[in-house]
């Protein structure tokens, strides 16, 4: 076997004498010129991060050895025991620091938008329309809000906005909510 491009080698995954199927991996290389960082990611942090993000890489033992990074590729699926996805950052420039196997610390550059993502259970359609029921915390009252669904699923869905911190929300029962209707808060739920 001859590679195209001058690598290391990083990891074998077959034994001299070994019959391997068509396809199969055999070695796993990495180009000593181009660096990469392997991180994993929050499954909920991925679809909030936007498509330009720049990461700040650092060397854990030298932290003043650092660079940038962008998203080369994420796993598209979670991992099920730590949902977390497996990123692979390109550092933008390679400190003389920065060896194969070398430990990091990963930041964002910038700060990402909070996501607002509730329950199914608390969207209203009417008309064709989205909204929610919010709840005035001093008159324990409701209000109708209209709201803008990002992305839904068969439990929660996703908004783009119309929420402010601190702000309650009616998950339960409202389909059957009238304007200014006072509602009893389940303390439990806080």
């Amino acid at each position: 076997l001859r590679a195209d491009h001058k690598a290391v080698v990083t990891a074998w995954s077959a034994e001299a004498g070994q019959v391997v199927s068509a396809g199969q991996q055999v070695v796993t290389l990495a180009q000593p010129d181009i660096k990469e960082a392997v991180i994993d990611l929050p499954d909920t942090l991925v679809d909030q991060l936007p498509s330009d993000v720049v990461f700040l890489v650092a060397a854990q033992l030298n932290p003043s050895i650092n660079t940038t990074a962008i998203i080369r590729e994420i796993e598209p699926q979670a991992q099920s025991a730590t949902r977390t996805r497996r990123a692979r950052l390109t550092l933008a420039e390679t400190p003389e620091g920065f060896r194969l196997g070398t430990a990091i610390s990963v930041t964002l550059s910038s700060a990402i938008k909070p996501r607002i993502e509730l329950p199914v259970t608390a969207l209203q359609v009417v008309d064709g329309k989205p909204r929610i029921w919010v709840i005035d915390a001093q008159s324990k009252t409701v209000s109708p809000r209209d709201i803008t669904v990002i992305s839904r699923t068969d439990s929660t869905v996703v908004l783009a906005g119309g929420v402010k911190n601190g702000e309650r929300v009616v998950s339960a029962g409202v389909n059957s909510l009238k304007p200014g209707q006072k509602v009893k808060i389940d303390e439990d739920s806080q």
